[in-house]
């Protein structure tokens, strides 16, 4: 039986079909063929401030990664590997290490407790945070998955600790694959909003799985996302 498409998901495949057909890909010699999308989904509406000066010092920069263990914990070592090997790759006078967390639950206002607690004991610079796939699941309100996200951004803020979010990856021919574009949606419009820097996984996603000129079709873009978190951080820090 074919899978039913939300009204929000058709839109999202709509906009995401609409914006690899009009905006050409980027001459990124950074990028892989197989993990090249459009400009947009690596642009950040922020700077990262701290990490920026210490890349700018020649200073470590210590990146804390947080989310739900959706991989097999050896896949998701190597993609924390891969992270570090393409930042090093595009800034190779700069020194980064990667620190992770134990899988946290996957609901924000978990995840927020559970991150004040790392930022405590690990003194990030830069905190990724992967969040919205649990709560997506989970059916969390709007106003209160936004709050968590807010208030975990100020809270971070006033540490001088920059925060990137990354939003829940397409998923194809998953049944609770509909239940994202909500989440989506919101992290997209909290983003405009407050100014958050957020990485649209979903819809780099998408492009990948979709799109004719995509070089990784299928599933396999998901396994892009430590390319599209280096090049995004890499572009913001030296914009």
């Amino acid at each position: 039986m074919s899978p039913v498409v939300s009204p929000v998901l058709a839109a999202l495949a709509a906009v995401a079909f609409l914006v690899f057909a009009l905006t050409p890909l980027p001459a990124v010699a950074g990028m892989s063929g197989s993990c090249r999308v459009p400009d947009v989904y690596l642009t950040f509406n922020n700077f990262l401030p701290r990490t920026t000066r210490l890349i700018d010092r020649a200073a470590p920069v210590r990146i804390l990664v947080i989310g739900p263990q959706m991989d097999e914990r050896i896949l998701s070592s190597r993609k924390l590997s891969k992270l570090a090997q393409e930042l090093q790759r595009r800034l190779p006078g700069a020194r980064f290490t990667i620190l992770e967390e134990d899988a946290v639950p996957g609901l924000a206002r978990e995840d927020f407790d559970r991150i004040r607690a790392s930022v405590e004991r690990t003194e990030p610079d830069l905190l990724i945070w992967q969040v919205g796939s649990g709560d997506a699941l989970a059916g969390t309100s709007d106003h209160s998955f936004s709050d968590t996200l807010d208030e975990a951004a100020e809270w971070l803020r006033g540490r001088d600790i920059d925060l990137i979010l990354v939003d829940p990856p397409f998923l194809p021919n998953v049944r609770h694959e509909k239940r994202y574009g909500r989440i989506v949606q919101q992290m997209d419009s909290l983003s405009d909003k407050e100014s958050l820097n957020v990485l649209q996984q979903y819809g780099a996603t998408t492009y990948l799985f979709s799109s004719p000129q995509s070089g990784a079709r299928g599933s396999a873009g998901r396994l892009c996302l430590p390319e599209l978190l280096a090049e995004a951080i890499v572009r913001s820090a030296l914009r």
